[in-house]
Protein backbone atom coordinates (compact mmCIF):
# COMPACT_ATOMS: atom_id res chain seq x y z
CA UNK A 1 0.00 0.00 0.00
CA UNK A 2 2.95 2.55 0.78
CA UNK A 3 4.38 1.72 -2.67
CA UNK A 4 0.98 3.07 -4.28
CA UNK A 5 0.77 5.92 -2.17
CA UNK A 6 3.81 7.11 -2.95
CA UNK A 7 3.58 6.30 -6.72
CA UNK A 8 0.52 8.61 -6.67
CA UNK A 9 2.29 11.14 -4.77
CA UNK A 10 4.79 11.38 -7.74
CA UNK A 11 2.59 11.40 -10.27
CA UNK A 12 0.93 14.60 -8.69
CA UNK A 13 3.91 16.18 -7.90
CA UNK A 14 5.04 15.94 -11.48
CA UNK A 15 1.60 17.20 -12.56
CA UNK A 16 1.65 19.85 -10.83
CA UNK A 17 5.51 21.07 -11.51
CA UNK A 18 4.32 20.98 -15.13
CA UNK A 19 0.91 22.73 -14.64
CA UNK A 20 3.23 25.41 -12.20
CA UNK A 21 5.83 25.65 -15.34
CA UNK A 22 2.79 26.15 -17.85
CA UNK A 23 1.30 29.05 -15.88
CA UNK A 24 4.53 30.91 -14.45
CA UNK A 25 6.76 31.08 -17.53
CA UNK A 26 4.76 30.72 -20.62
CA UNK A 27 5.52 30.17 -24.22
CA UNK A 28 8.88 31.70 -25.11
CA UNK A 29 8.70 34.60 -27.67
CA UNK A 30 10.38 34.47 -30.89
CA UNK A 31 13.53 35.87 -31.10
CA UNK A 32 13.73 39.01 -32.72
CA UNK A 33 9.96 39.16 -32.56
CA UNK A 34 9.85 43.01 -31.25
CA UNK A 35 12.11 44.09 -33.94
CA UNK A 36 10.58 44.80 -37.08
CA UNK A 37 9.36 48.76 -38.14
CA UNK A 38 5.69 48.81 -39.07
CA UNK A 39 3.55 48.21 -41.83
CA UNK A 40 6.55 48.98 -44.52
CA UNK A 41 8.88 46.09 -42.99
CA UNK A 42 7.25 42.38 -43.55
CA UNK A 43 5.43 41.53 -40.05
CA UNK A 44 5.43 38.00 -39.25
CA UNK A 45 3.23 35.34 -41.42
CA UNK A 46 1.32 32.15 -40.98
CA UNK A 47 1.06 30.53 -44.19
CA UNK A 48 -2.14 31.65 -44.98
CA UNK A 49 -3.89 34.57 -43.16
CA UNK A 50 -7.16 33.04 -40.66
CA UNK A 51 -10.15 34.37 -42.64
CA UNK A 52 -12.42 31.34 -41.45
CA UNK A 53 -15.67 31.97 -39.48
CA UNK A 54 -14.44 35.51 -38.07
CA UNK A 55 -14.42 39.04 -39.58
CA UNK A 56 -17.91 39.34 -40.57
CA UNK A 57 -20.95 41.21 -38.85
CA UNK A 58 -24.07 39.51 -39.56
CA UNK A 59 -26.62 42.18 -38.88
CA UNK A 60 -24.61 44.56 -41.41
CA UNK A 61 -23.12 44.74 -45.09
CA UNK A 62 -19.41 44.66 -45.10
CA UNK A 63 -19.32 48.05 -45.94
CA UNK A 64 -22.70 49.48 -45.27
CA UNK A 65 -24.16 51.31 -41.90
CA UNK A 66 -23.70 55.11 -39.88
CA UNK A 67 -19.87 55.70 -40.06
CA UNK A 68 -14.64 58.78 -29.81
CA UNK A 69 -13.68 61.95 -30.95
CA UNK A 70 -15.47 63.54 -34.02
CA UNK A 71 -17.56 59.89 -34.60
CA UNK A 72 -20.94 58.94 -34.45
CA UNK A 73 -23.23 56.37 -32.89
CA UNK A 74 -22.35 53.07 -34.16
CA UNK A 75 -25.52 50.85 -35.13
CA UNK A 76 -26.68 48.16 -33.62
CA UNK A 77 -24.54 44.79 -34.47
CA UNK A 78 -21.93 46.68 -36.14
CA UNK A 79 -18.99 45.54 -34.46
CA UNK A 80 -20.01 42.34 -32.84
CA UNK A 81 -16.46 41.48 -31.31
CA UNK A 82 -16.52 44.48 -29.67
CA UNK A 83 -15.84 43.82 -25.73
CA UNK A 84 -16.52 46.39 -22.58
CA UNK A 85 -13.61 45.32 -20.05
CA UNK A 86 -14.96 46.23 -16.43
CA UNK A 87 -14.04 46.01 -13.09
CA UNK A 88 -16.37 45.82 -10.08
CA UNK A 89 -16.52 48.63 -7.61
CA UNK A 90 -18.65 47.78 -4.96
CA UNK A 91 -22.37 46.80 -6.63
CA UNK A 92 -21.50 48.30 -9.83
CA UNK A 93 -19.30 47.65 -12.74
CA UNK A 94 -16.99 50.25 -14.32
CA UNK A 95 -15.96 50.45 -17.62
CA UNK A 96 -12.28 50.33 -18.35
CA UNK A 97 -10.84 49.19 -21.26
CA UNK A 98 -12.22 48.10 -24.66
CA UNK A 99 -11.49 44.71 -26.05
CA UNK A 100 -11.68 42.81 -29.31
CA UNK A 101 -13.04 38.87 -28.92
CA UNK A 102 -10.50 36.66 -30.78
CA UNK A 103 -11.38 33.49 -30.02
CA UNK A 104 -14.48 32.04 -28.41
CA UNK A 105 -13.32 32.23 -24.38
CA UNK A 106 -10.44 34.99 -25.74
CA UNK A 107 -10.36 39.15 -25.65
CA UNK A 108 -7.21 40.72 -27.04
CA UNK A 109 -6.83 44.14 -25.48
CA UNK A 110 -4.02 46.08 -24.02
CA UNK A 111 -1.66 45.57 -21.62
CA UNK A 112 -1.34 48.58 -19.80
CA UNK A 113 -5.30 48.39 -19.04
CA UNK A 114 -4.31 46.05 -16.36
CA UNK A 115 -2.85 48.68 -13.99
CA UNK A 116 -6.27 49.29 -13.16
CA UNK A 117 -6.51 45.84 -11.15
CA UNK A 118 -4.37 42.83 -11.60
CA UNK A 119 -6.76 40.30 -10.27
CA UNK A 120 -8.46 38.82 -12.82
CA UNK A 121 -11.57 38.08 -10.81
CA UNK A 122 -12.34 41.27 -10.32
CA UNK A 123 -12.51 41.93 -13.95
CA UNK A 124 -15.88 41.23 -16.34
CA UNK A 125 -16.38 41.09 -19.81
CA UNK A 126 -19.46 42.15 -21.24
CA UNK A 127 -20.27 41.41 -24.85
CA UNK A 128 -22.67 41.82 -27.31
CA UNK A 129 -24.04 45.09 -26.67
CA UNK A 130 -23.98 48.52 -28.10
CA UNK A 131 -25.62 50.77 -24.96
CA UNK A 132 -23.86 49.59 -21.61
CA UNK A 133 -26.97 50.86 -19.58
CA UNK A 134 -29.24 48.24 -20.93
CA UNK A 135 -29.30 44.38 -20.92
CA UNK A 136 -30.66 42.49 -23.13
CA UNK A 137 -30.97 38.22 -24.01
CA UNK A 138 -28.14 38.24 -26.66
CA UNK A 139 -25.79 40.07 -24.01
CA UNK A 140 -23.04 38.40 -22.59
CA UNK A 141 -21.29 38.96 -18.77
CA UNK A 142 -18.42 36.63 -18.71
CA UNK A 143 -16.63 36.47 -15.60
CA UNK A 144 -12.24 36.60 -16.51
CA UNK A 145 -10.40 33.96 -15.16
CA UNK A 146 -6.53 34.73 -16.17
CA UNK A 147 -5.25 37.66 -18.12
CA UNK A 148 -2.06 37.18 -19.58
CA UNK A 149 0.39 40.38 -20.27
CA UNK A 150 3.18 40.17 -22.80
CA UNK A 151 6.05 39.56 -20.47
CA UNK A 152 8.62 42.51 -22.44
CA UNK A 153 5.67 45.08 -21.51
CA UNK A 154 6.92 48.54 -20.46
CA UNK A 155 4.32 50.27 -18.50
CA UNK A 156 6.19 53.95 -18.93
CA UNK A 157 6.74 53.48 -22.63
CA UNK A 158 3.80 51.59 -24.13
CA UNK A 159 6.13 49.05 -25.75
CA UNK A 160 4.67 45.73 -26.26
CA UNK A 161 1.39 46.89 -25.26
CA UNK A 162 -0.76 43.72 -25.86
CA UNK A 163 -2.58 41.52 -23.62
CA UNK A 164 -5.10 38.20 -23.36
CA UNK A 165 -8.02 38.12 -21.25
CA UNK A 166 -9.32 34.08 -20.83
CA UNK A 167 -13.33 34.14 -20.23
CA UNK A 168 -14.45 31.80 -17.50
CA UNK A 169 -16.67 30.37 -20.28
CA UNK A 170 -17.22 30.15 -23.91
CA UNK A 171 -19.08 32.29 -25.69
CA UNK A 172 -21.99 31.34 -27.95
CA UNK A 173 -21.65 33.16 -31.79
CA UNK A 174 -24.83 35.12 -32.96
CA UNK A 175 -25.32 37.98 -34.70
CA UNK A 176 -24.26 40.15 -31.75
CA UNK A 177 -21.45 37.96 -30.46
CA UNK A 178 -18.56 37.23 -33.46
CA UNK A 179 -14.59 37.15 -33.24
CA UNK A 180 -12.36 39.59 -35.61
CA UNK A 181 -9.94 37.98 -37.31
CA UNK A 182 -6.23 37.91 -36.63
CA UNK A 183 -4.51 39.96 -38.56
CA UNK A 184 -1.20 37.23 -39.66
CA UNK A 185 -0.21 37.07 -43.05
CA UNK A 186 -2.51 39.95 -44.31
CA UNK A 187 -0.72 43.15 -41.74
CA UNK A 188 1.67 44.09 -44.35
CA UNK A 189 -1.35 45.30 -46.43
CA UNK A 190 -1.98 48.11 -44.29
CA UNK A 191 -1.72 51.90 -46.16
CA UNK A 192 -3.31 54.76 -46.43
CA UNK A 193 -5.59 53.38 -48.53
CA UNK A 194 -7.38 50.54 -46.09
CA UNK A 195 -10.56 51.55 -44.81
CA UNK A 196 -10.31 50.96 -40.97
CA UNK A 197 -12.36 52.27 -37.94
CA UNK A 198 -12.34 52.71 -34.50
CA UNK A 199 -14.80 52.28 -32.08
CA UNK A 200 -15.53 52.19 -28.40
CA UNK A 201 -17.04 53.66 -24.89
CA UNK A 202 -14.64 56.12 -24.15
CA UNK A 203 -14.64 60.01 -23.91
CA UNK A 204 -16.00 62.15 -26.93
CA UNK A 205 -14.26 64.99 -26.37
CA UNK A 206 -10.86 65.04 -24.20
CA UNK A 207 -11.89 66.76 -21.02
CA UNK A 208 -15.45 64.67 -21.19
CA UNK A 209 -16.71 61.92 -19.72
CA UNK A 210 -17.00 58.48 -21.07
CA UNK A 211 -20.59 57.63 -22.92
CA UNK A 212 -22.76 53.79 -22.31
CA UNK A 213 -23.14 54.35 -26.07
CA UNK A 214 -20.80 52.72 -28.65
CA UNK A 215 -19.65 54.88 -31.02
CA UNK A 216 -16.93 54.60 -34.09
CA UNK A 217 -15.26 56.57 -36.71
CA UNK A 218 -13.16 55.89 -39.60
CA UNK A 219 -9.38 56.07 -39.58
CA UNK A 220 -6.52 55.60 -41.41
CA UNK A 221 -3.20 54.56 -41.31
CA UNK A 222 -0.23 57.36 -40.83
CA UNK A 223 3.35 56.60 -41.86
CA UNK A 224 5.73 55.72 -39.65
CA UNK A 225 8.01 58.98 -40.81
CA UNK A 226 5.14 61.38 -39.97
CA UNK A 227 4.47 59.38 -36.48
CA UNK A 228 8.39 59.65 -35.40
CA UNK A 229 8.98 63.13 -36.70
CA UNK A 230 9.84 66.47 -34.62
CA UNK A 231 6.34 67.43 -35.43
CA UNK A 232 4.61 64.21 -33.65
CA UNK A 233 5.74 61.85 -31.25
CA UNK A 234 9.85 61.96 -31.67
CA UNK A 235 9.66 58.40 -31.67
CA UNK A 236 7.03 54.99 -31.28
CA UNK A 237 7.54 51.97 -30.63
CA UNK A 238 8.62 49.68 -33.08
CA UNK A 239 5.69 47.30 -32.41
CA UNK A 240 3.26 50.04 -32.19
CA UNK A 241 2.07 52.20 -35.87
CA UNK A 242 -0.48 55.40 -35.78
CA UNK A 243 -3.51 55.48 -37.15
CA UNK A 244 -6.15 58.55 -37.39
CA UNK A 245 -6.34 61.96 -38.96
CA UNK A 246 -3.16 64.29 -39.23
CA UNK A 247 -5.54 67.13 -38.20
CA UNK A 248 -7.00 65.36 -35.05
CA UNK A 249 -10.56 65.20 -36.65
CA UNK A 250 -11.04 61.30 -35.82
CA UNK A 251 -9.28 60.00 -32.44
CA UNK A 252 -9.48 57.56 -29.68
CA UNK A 253 -9.72 58.53 -26.36
CA UNK A 254 -9.62 57.41 -22.35
CA UNK A 255 -11.92 54.57 -22.40
CA UNK A 256 -10.72 52.97 -25.73
CA UNK A 257 -7.79 51.53 -25.16
CA UNK A 258 -7.16 48.10 -25.71
CA UNK A 259 -10.49 48.13 -27.94
CA UNK A 260 -9.13 47.30 -31.92
CA UNK A 261 -8.62 49.12 -35.01
CA UNK A 262 -10.73 46.95 -37.59
CA UNK A 263 -9.47 47.50 -41.34
CA UNK A 264 -11.69 45.96 -43.96
CA UNK A 265 -9.99 43.76 -46.63
CA UNK A 266 -11.78 43.50 -49.67
CA UNK A 267 -10.05 40.41 -51.46
CA UNK A 268 -10.92 38.92 -47.84
CA UNK A 269 -14.44 39.94 -47.34
CA UNK A 270 -13.69 40.21 -43.74
CA UNK A 271 -12.24 42.86 -40.86
CA UNK A 272 -8.98 42.04 -39.43
CA UNK A 273 -8.03 43.50 -35.97
CA UNK A 274 -4.94 45.31 -36.99
CA UNK A 275 -4.22 47.58 -34.25
CA UNK A 276 -4.90 47.90 -30.12
CA UNK A 277 -5.77 51.21 -29.03
CA UNK A 278 -2.69 51.78 -26.97
CA UNK A 279 -1.96 55.57 -26.13
CA UNK A 280 -1.75 59.18 -27.80
CA UNK A 281 -0.73 62.51 -26.57
CA UNK A 282 -4.30 63.90 -25.20
CA UNK A 283 -7.24 63.38 -28.10
CA UNK A 284 -8.29 64.52 -31.01
CA UNK A 285 -5.01 66.85 -30.87
CA UNK A 286 -2.91 67.87 -34.37
CA UNK A 287 -0.12 66.08 -35.41
CA UNK A 288 -0.80 63.43 -32.74
CA UNK A 289 -2.84 60.45 -34.01
CA UNK A 290 -3.82 57.88 -31.86
CA UNK A 291 -0.92 54.92 -31.41
CA UNK A 292 -1.60 51.53 -31.74
CA UNK A 293 0.18 47.86 -30.78
CA UNK A 294 0.13 45.72 -33.89
CA UNK A 295 -0.88 42.02 -33.03
CA UNK A 296 1.07 41.11 -35.86
CA UNK A 297 4.58 41.18 -33.96
CA UNK A 298 3.64 38.52 -31.17
CA UNK A 299 2.02 36.05 -33.58
CA UNK A 300 3.98 33.29 -31.75
CA UNK A 301 3.18 34.90 -28.51
CA UNK A 302 -0.57 35.19 -29.69
CA UNK A 303 -0.80 31.38 -31.01
CA UNK A 304 1.26 29.96 -28.33
CA UNK A 305 -1.35 31.02 -25.31
CA UNK A 306 -4.46 31.06 -27.87
CA UNK A 307 -3.89 27.21 -28.63
CA UNK A 308 -3.28 26.26 -24.59
CA UNK A 309 -6.93 26.83 -23.71
CA UNK A 310 -7.55 22.75 -23.61
CA UNK A 311 -3.87 21.74 -21.93
CA UNK A 312 -4.53 24.64 -19.20
CA UNK A 313 -7.97 22.62 -18.60
CA UNK A 314 -6.26 19.00 -18.52
CA UNK A 315 -3.03 20.19 -16.58
CA UNK A 316 -5.94 21.86 -13.72
CA UNK A 317 -8.18 18.29 -14.14
CA UNK A 318 -4.77 16.37 -13.19
CA UNK A 319 -3.92 18.88 -10.60
CA UNK A 320 -7.12 17.49 -8.63
CA UNK A 321 -7.67 14.63 -9.55
CA UNK A 322 -3.91 14.05 -7.98
CA UNK A 323 -4.72 15.99 -4.63
CA UNK A 324 -7.94 13.09 -4.43
CA UNK A 325 -5.23 10.61 -5.00
CA UNK A 326 -3.04 12.02 -2.51
CA UNK A 327 -5.89 12.29 0.08
CA UNK A 328 -7.11 8.27 -0.37
CA UNK A 329 -3.68 7.68 0.14
CA UNK A 330 -3.04 9.29 3.00
CA UNK A 331 -6.10 7.66 4.71
CA UNK A 332 -4.93 4.05 3.06
CA UNK A 333 -1.48 4.35 4.80
CA UNK A 334 -3.00 5.56 8.27
CA UNK A 335 -5.84 2.79 8.33
CA UNK A 336 -2.39 -0.02 7.66
CA UNK A 337 -0.25 2.00 10.70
Amino acid sequence: MGSWALSAALLCLGSTLVYSKLHKDGPIPAQGQATKQGPEARAPEEEQPVTKDCGIAPLKGAMEGSRIIGGTRAAVGAWPWLVSLQVQDGNFLVHICGGALVRDRWVLTAAHCTKEASDPFKWRAVIGTNDLSRKGTHIRNIRVVAIIVQPDFILETFVNDIALFRLRKAVRYNDYIQPICLPFGVFQKLDQNTTCFVSGWGRTKEEGNGTNLLQEAKVHFISREICNSEQSYGMIPNTSFCAGHENGTFDTCRGDSGGPLMCYLPEHKRYFVMGITSYGHGCGRRHFPGVYSSPSFFQQWLTDHLSQGNTIRVFSMDTVQCQILMALGSIILLGVT
